[in-house]
């Protein structure tokens, strides 16, 4: 009785333990699966490119960049989802917005290291697994994806992002890439909200290629 009742209980702590383990996606799942979490944009590492006279006031206020117009840009997917159309880009039935976490990041950004005085800036990729790890969020599973901003260039008149999908579990990066915008509109805040529109735009494309490559139809 003694032995059928340890491994009664060795069979219901494992039960348990795989119960509560959570659910892990590969590559191959980014184009099965029909949900995705949305992180938002990540403006900690990036840089403004460009004189200080292209945008007047906006490059001697960069404080009032970083407590207001971080947090409004990563409200534009949520507020104009039909426009800043995240679903058609990844071809998904539905987007989870998991936001709050990146818009906490950013505004700890210290806003001395936003104005580039260089007209080169790029990102070091061999970064991005562990900033994708720091992440944290109320999706404890799924497929993520975030764009993490690399630059605003207002001499080259076009905004980079590395668009990053990972599994939310582990943390692991499955897919990446870079892609660019152009920026349009009348003030400064709605000029760059505009490159994000041609970038999730050519989202779909790049969208296209990886699934070609992972050969699904």
């Amino acid at each position: 009785m003694k032995k059928i009742s340890l491994l009664f209980f060795l069979f219901a702590v494992t039960f348990s333990l795989n119960s509560l383990a959570q659910k892990t996606f590969t590559s191959a799942d980014v184009f099965t699966e029909k949900n995705m979490i949305w992180y938002g944009f990540d403006f900690t590492h990036m840089r403004f490119i460009g004189q200080a006279s292209i945008h007047g006031n906006f490059y001697k206020t960069p404080d009032y960049v970083v407590k207001n117009y971080f947090k409004d840009w990563n409200m534009i997917p949520l507020k104009e989802s039909e426009k800043y159309d995240i679903k058609k880009s990844f071809e998904k039935e539905y987007i989870y917005y998991d936001v709050d976490t990146l818009i906490a990041r950013n505004q700890r950004f210290d806003s001395d290291s936003l104005i580039s005085f260089s007209n080169f800036y790029s990102l070091n990729t061999t970064l991005f697994p562990s900033i994708i790890k720091s992440y944290g969020g109320n999706a404890k599973e799924g497929i993520g994806v975030v764009y993490i901003v690399e630059s605003f260039n207002s001499i080259e008149e076009v905004a980079a992002f590395y668009c990053v999908v990972f599994d939310v579990a582990t943390k692991k990066i499955l897919l990446q890439e870079k892609i660019t915008g152009r920026p349009k509109g009348g003030s400064v805040k709605t000029y760059w909200a505009g490159a994000f529109h041609e970038a999730f735009e050519k989202n779909h494309k790049v969208y296209s290629k990886w699934k070609k490559g992972a050969m699904i139809k």
